[in-house]
């Protein structure tokens, strides 16, 4: 019986390491085993839109690089015709999706085993990003409900704001990274986060 391990599996959790000040500074944590689907349709076609927010409980977003949410779907914007279904759970749709958008020129890809998700905050984690991405990470510019699509460390990444309760504040990101990258990632932020001081694998204050 094959057994579904996370791609920080080598990666031995929880570390706590303070930094050169003695403080914790940064925080990360894996959000594996969720369901990733990528769908792509026309959004000027109001059926196609009507049976996706059916589906989904929330519309597809049509602001660049915007976010929508509820309590079962985040929903990110990739491209005009693409967007990022992140379940918060591991559910089993990919059949009844791919039913139901038949009827319309779409596609639905099943990416849930090839990504994983990586949870940063604290307060130095714009800092840590800044080591290697060449993205604004400033408030003004990297606002809630947002996303991005950049490279961290050489990786492809999709950053993803997370908000506070007020949907007000930005207090952490989430990073959708290929499988395969997502121990090389892993380590790097680890390595970037060593001055400042990080703890890997514990929730997220």
């Amino acid at each position: 019986m094959s057994v579904t391990q996370s791609p920080l599996i080598e990666v031995l959790q929880p570390i706590s390491a303070p930094g050169v000040g003695g403080g914790i500074e940064f925080q990360m944590r894996e959000i594996p085993f969720r369901t990733h689907l990528n769908l792509r349709g026309d959004p000027n076609d109001s059926q196609f839109m009507n049976c996706a927010s059916s589906l989904l409980g929330v519309e597809l977003p049509l602001a660049p690089n915007s976010v929508t949410e509820n309590s079962e779907w985040r929903v990110c914007w990739l491209g005009p015709d693409e967007w990022l279904l992140l379940g918060l759970t591991a559910q089993d749709v990919l059949a009844e999706f791919r039913n139901q958008f038949l009827r319309f020129h779409s596609a639905v890809v099943e990416l849930s085993g090839g990504q994983t998700i990586i949870r940063i905050g604290g307060h130095a984690w714009r800092d840590v990003l800044a080591s290697a991405c060449p993205l604004d990470l400033h408030p003004r510019a990297f606002k809630p409900r947002q996303c991005a699509q950049t490279v961290f460390a050489h990786t492809n990444v999709l950053l993803i704001s997370v908000s506070d309760e007020g949907g007000c504040e930005v207090i952490a990101v989430d990073l959708v990274v290929r499988r395969s990258f997502a121990d090389h990632l892993g380590r790097w932020l680890i390595d970037a986060a060593t001055e400042c001081g990080f703890e890997f694998g514990l929730p997220i204050e």
